[in-house]
């Protein structure tokens, strides 16, 4: 049989171009050669000791290989490895034993070669990194990769059956062990089982790999993401004995509504053996609460079944994932311990009802983001930390579902969902978006191509139906449509009738248990509520995080809170898919499509960045929009009361004996009244109304917010004590006219006098200790200085621009808007006058600017009291000429860079805009100018804060200046101008937030408002049209005060 393998599989592996239509990995009906068949995934144990103990492990240690314990061994660590180009250029006989490897270098195993210094990698989000013309890919420019390294086999394993156990290679790889070919794997997300008993020798054995790049299997692996190759997960070599469970597929849905645990169990065994045994357990933490066990009669003796009614379980969710625990052991026919291997597991039951999707009887929201599996250094090759760390930033942020886009995840993923609790949507290895470029347009209606989809979805299936955690079969992604969905769809539905199926593809006809959408704008959502289908509408991709994003996501879930058909989405995405690397300036940046090297493919640039977090884990400014979002209480005040709060518990499952309310009256943003209290007893979709024990608070200037935040009473495994879950603020009294538009007749300085000269270049006022100059040449103020100190560098100037956001590149603002770029920048001085009032206790200067290619007019008025205080108003006043929305309304002005202290009382602590503020507080905020800056992956708008009812930029002594708006305004300030930050062509300039330095100089942007960021997508969607700017005719004011050391800006702010 041996020689007829390698004769045959000689044969397959001629690497002529002229015979590379028959090697496998040009065919896609040869996905497989020798390869076992998949099964659910479990690690058999020597004894059931072991195997509890390992389980009983904390998941930071639970999954590392264990030899005094387990048969199992990794292969993990380095290689020897040669690069080639294609096939032709790889030595043939490398896998031969006596073939010289020492001048090889050296490679880390598990790892993309592309990260490790061969070759570059590649990312493209549609396209095909080659030319499309399926199952064939390039013979010249495909490269290959040659692993070779020795092991041993232990001595304890002689007389069992050896396997080697590739957890993930991408995307085709032959095997040898000793010489001789072992098989042949496709499909880069699930594992390839060789048995290679056959082929060892007593001592070191020698292991070879060749891994391709491309191969036919890459048609089906076109995901929006980084084209890699190698050896990209573990690999194992593992015995078991010729008796052994084969697989298992174990159910445990609730009965009874939903109170009782229905469980079953099918056990498949190997080379069952007459007397010896297998036996089954299920335990609750340490208990055994069933037990069954079978002696074997024959050899045909095969299937072990075990069906039981447990009354009154603890059901599984993601607020309460309560896990029981299999215990699977099998025994030789004297009774002694063969395998043993554990499953938790948890009751639970997924159904559709009425067109809603129930989890234990409960229509459940879901709060979900697609994940894909990314190191900032390694790809795709992930640590069991970076998968808890992900698990503790999404329940800290309130995330309960991930989507594992698009792709089988490493099977610790599921474990750890299983157990902290997350619910899952398995997605299968099938993408083929670049098919949009071929006149097929996919493959799903072609026949060579049913069975590599029919593989890729049962293996997943085969895999992983034994997770609680996952609720939801997907069957790819972005793949078209054709029968062969169809065909997966029915045979997912007979391997495992209890999830649901779903497919995006389709569209709303084609066949999917839930209408999957990606991208549906808020129209699309009521036009399926109205509609009343018979299927939940579950957003497969929204929100495109791309950037500065994640705008309107408020909007998005006040439908969806609404509506009980509409049941949440997965925000697209979790983690950017990017690289930490330096500049030529030694400065850490970002690195996405292209800054990676370059392998004659065009990159899709930073289109890999969606991230609400950074590769490194750091979160994003709108990850907090989301936590808002996405909170579990929800707290309104109930009118006419004062006191009382209405809470509504939006949890799905638990109350909230778990949390404290903590509540505080703030005053100017600072903390007069407050206290902490227990909530009363609110179940899941309940409300209870509560009264806040605070006293009335006094009607004076001073602008009343009471604050209410929900913290956890205790530490959980991820989730500290006192953590914050929910919040909500309003104002308490409703302050009228706190900052007056005008200053000349709310003060009476007699003793002060302002003098007033002009010459042919300047207007200068002068007064106590100030002075203030503008220039007759184009109006700007030249000069505001105190005490003999000049506390700018350039003044006010109107500004009606902003760096480009993602979104605004991918929707045309540029070209749309581009009008408003340089208007500020232009405007033409037509006019500027001065008077002086109230007997020289204040002077007014007023200028008059031509926007000519706009066609309209700009006012700016200043109003300067004899104290030095100053009121500035703008008015636009537009023509005749059709103008687009303005991506900003206000003025700049540039400080000295010592004024770097920036206090406001707004929105904060984080950056925020007029369609994603609701995650930030109105409150009291101190940092820096440069902590103001968000190092977005390419550089771009950063750091605003809407509501600001004043702001002070101060140096290190206290000195500065405030400024008050009329009505709250929006804020910035950067330590560089605007145009480090601005958008250039990725083919003219690559942009990194990392490569910003800072500049001598605070640029401060004071404005009456800033358009929204959108997030409905990154590919044409523009601003929700109530959050933009119409080029009516708009006018808004500040105040500007000197600041000296002793000064605070509060009691400032309310001077009469």
């Amino acid at each position: 049989m041996n020689h007829f393998l390698n004769t045959f599989f000689g044969f397959l592996l001629i690497s002529s171009a002229a015979w590379a239509d028959h090697a496998p990995w040009q065919n896609p009906q040869i996905n497989e050669i020798n390869r076992e068949p998949i099964h659910a995934h479990f690690i058999p144990y020597t004894n059931e000791t072991n195997a509890l103990h390992q389980q009983a492990l904390p998941p930071s240690e639970r999954f590392f290989v264990n030899p005094t314990t387990e048969r199992r061994i990794t292969l993990n660590g380095t290689w020897k490895f040669l690069y080639a180009r294609n096939d032709t250029l790889c030595p043939e006989n490398f896998h031969q034993t006596d073939y010289n490897t020492k001048p090889w270098k050296h490679i880390n195993v598990p790892g993309s070669w592309e990260l490790q210094g061969f070759d570059a990698p590649i990312y493209t989000d549609v396209s095909y990194p080659f030319p499309v013309n399926p199952p064939y890919v390039p013979t010249d420019y495909n490269p290959v990769g040659a692993y070779v390294r020795e092991f041993t086999v232990p001595e304890h394993w002689d007389g069992m059956d050896i396997f080697l156990d590739f957890e993930g290679v991408e995307s085709a790889f032959y095997c040898w062990v000793n010489g001789q070919l072992v098989g042949y794997s496709e499909d880069s997300r699930l594992p390839a089982h060789f048995n290679i008993t056959c082929f060892l020798k007593k001592g070191k054995n020698k292991l070879a790999v060749k891994a391709f790049r491309y191969s036919d299997g890459s048609y089906l692996e076109d995901q929006d993401y980084w084209k890699y190759s190698g050896i990209e997960r573990d690999v194992y070599l593992y015995a078991r004995p010729h008796y052994r469970v084969k697989d298992f597929k174990l159910t445990a849905n609730l009965s009874n509504r939903y109170k009782d645990g229905d469980f079953h169990l099918d056990i498949l065994l190997h080379r069952p053996q007459p007397g010896s045994i297998v036996e089954m357990k299920v335990m609750d933490k340490d208990d055994v609460i069933y037990q069954a066990r079978k002696t074997l009669t024959s050899e045909t003796d095969t299937l072990f079944t075990g069906q039981h009614l447990f009354p009154d379980v603890s059901p599984w969710n993601a607020e309460q994932p309560y896990l029981y625990t299999l215990v699977i052991n099998t025994y030789d026919k004297q009774g002694n311990p063969l395998e043993s291997f554990t499953q938790p597991f948890g009751f639970r039951s997924v159904e559709i009802k009425n067109g809603v999707l129930l989890l234990n009887g409960v229509a459940i929201l879901f709060k979900g983001v697609n994940r894909h599996e990314h190191d900032p250094h390694h790809g795709r090759t992930i640590t069991i930390a970076s998968m808890i760390k992900d698990i503790q930033l999404m329940k800290q942020f309130n995330l309960n579902a991930v989507r594992t886009c698009h792709y089988p995840n490493r099977y610790e993923w599921y474990a750890l969902c299983n157990e902290y609790g997350l619910y899952l949507v398995d997605e299968a290895n099938i993408e083929c978006h670049g098919m949009q470029a071929h006149p097929d347009g996919t493959l799903a209606n072609h026949p060579d191509w049913e069975l590599p989809f029919i593989q890729r979805m049962s293996r997943m299936v085969s895999r992983d139906r034994n997770i609680s955690a996952v609720l939801i079969w997907s069957m790819g992604n972005e793949s078209g449509y054709g029968k062969h969905f169809e065909t997966l769809y029915n045979l997912t539905k007979q391997m495992d009738p209890t999830r649901p199926v779903q497919y995006e593809g389709g569209g709303y006809d084609g066949i999917s248990d839930i209408y999957c959408p990606m991208y549906a704008r808020i129209w699309a959502l009521r036009r399926h509520v109205n509609q009343r289908d018979s299927r939940p509408m579950i957003l497969c991709e929204y929100a495109h995080a791309m950037g500065n994003s994640v705008g309107n996501l408020q909007d998005y879930w006040d439908l969806i809170y609404k509506y009980d058909q509409l049941q949440g989405g997965f925000i697209w995405d979790w983690v950017d898919a990017t690289f930490d690397i330096q500049d030529q300036k030694g400065n850490r940046i970002w690195a996405y499509g292209g800054d990676m090297g370059f392998a004659g493919i065009p990159n899709d640039s930073n289109f890999c960045a969606n991230g609400l977090v950074a590769a490194d884990r750091s979160v994003h400014p709108h990850i907090w929009e989301v936590k808002k979002v996405y909170q579990y209480i929800h707290f309104e005040p109930v009118v006419f009361t004062g006191r009382q709060v209405k809470v509504t518990n939006r949890h799905d499952f638990i109350d909230l004996k778990n949390y404290r309310l903590r509540w505080s009256v703030e005053a100017d943003g600072k903390v007069v009244q407050g206290g902490d209290m227990d909530f009363p007893t609110i179940a899941a979709h309940s409300s209870a109304t509560i009264t806040i024990p605070m006293t009335p608070v006094p009607n004076d200037e001073k602008e009343y917010f009471l604050k209410l935040e929900a913290i956890t009473k205790d530490a959980t495994a991820l989730i500290p004590k006192g953590h914050v879950v929910a919040f909500e603020q309003w104002a308490l009294s409703t302050q009228q006219d706190k900052h007056p538009s005008t200053l000349s007749n709310k003060q009476n300085h007699s003793d002060l006098l302002i003098n007033t000269v002009q010459n042919p270049e300047a207007i200068i006022l002068t007064g106590k200790q100030f002075r203030i100059a503008f220039s007759t040449i184009n109006g700007d103020m030249t000069e505001l200085s105190f005490k003999g100190k000049n506390r700018i560098k350039e003044g006010l100037r109107a500004n009606f621009w902003r760096p480009l956001t993602d979104n605004d590149v991918a929707n045309g603002q540029l070209g749309r808007c581009g009008i408003w770029k340089f208007a500020g920048r232009n405007a033409h001085l037509s006019d500027i006058v001065w008077t002086e009032e109230n007997n020289r206790q204040s002077a007014t200067v007023t200028t008059t600017y031509l926007l000519e290619e706009q066609e309209s007019t700009l006012n700016v008025v200043y109003q300067i009291q004899a104290d030095g205080k100053i009121h500035v108003k703008m008015h636009f006043i537009p023509g005749n000429k059709p103008l687009p929305e303005m991506p900003r309304l206000g003025m700049r002005m540039i400080l000295p860079a010592e004024y770097d202290q920036m206090t406001w009382f707004g929105r904060g602590p984080h950056e925020n805009y007029a369609d994603r503020k609701s995650g930030a507080a109105i409150g009291l905020y101190t940092a820096t100018v440069w902590e103001q800056f968000h190092p977005y992956v390419r550089t771009q708008e950063t750091g605003n804060k809407t509501d600001v009812r004043w702001v002070a930029l101060r140096d290190h002594t206290g000195e500065g200046l405030l400024f008050i708006g009329d009505e709250p305004l929006h804020v910035s300030a950067w330590n560089f101008p605007q145009e480090d930050i601005d958008y250039v062509a990725f083919n003219t300039e690559r942009r990194h937030g990392g490569s910003i330095r800072k500049k001598d100089m605070v640029w401060l942007n004071i404005d009456h408002r800033q358009m929204g960021v959108g997030g409905d997508n990154t590919w044409g969607a523009q601003v929700h049209p109530e959050y933009t700017i119409t080029p009516h005719e708009w006018s808004y004011g500040f105040s500007i005060q000197f600041l000296d050391r002793q000064d605070n800006p509060i009691e400032k702010v309310h001077e009469k």
